[in-house]
């Protein structure tokens, strides 16, 4: 895939996610959009960002979210490495109580 129409189906569905909350359908919209296993993969991706921004360990992530230490592994990576975005969106909650993240 070129990175022209990647940016434009990213922007698609941005958009759409967008008007999507707007209308207060997002629910209804991920359901239709996404199977279920698709809704459980990106969950877990999320489940494990929050942990270990949360400072666990990948062991004790691995056992909890029921996956391997590799996946745990490859979250990190894109935690430590990414663009950012999955350190704001865990961040911005945990700092209204206070603390900070360990990535």
């Amino acid at each position: 895939m070129d990175k022209l129409n990647l940016e434009k189906d990213k922007q698609l569905l941005l958009d759409s996610l967008k008007k999507a909350q707007a209308a207060r359908e997002l629910p209804a919209f991920l359901d239709d959009l996404l199977t279920e296993e698709e809704i459980l993969d990106l969950a877990q991706r999320l489940k494990i960002a929050k942990l270990i921004i949360e400072g666990k360990i990948y062991d004790e992530i691995a056992e909890k979210v029921n996956t391997s230490t590799s996946t745990v592994s490859k979250i990190g990576q894109v935690l430590k490495y990414g663009k950012g975005g999955l350190n704001k969106v865990f961040t911005k909650s945990k700092t209204k109580g206070g603390g900070s993240h360990a990535a």
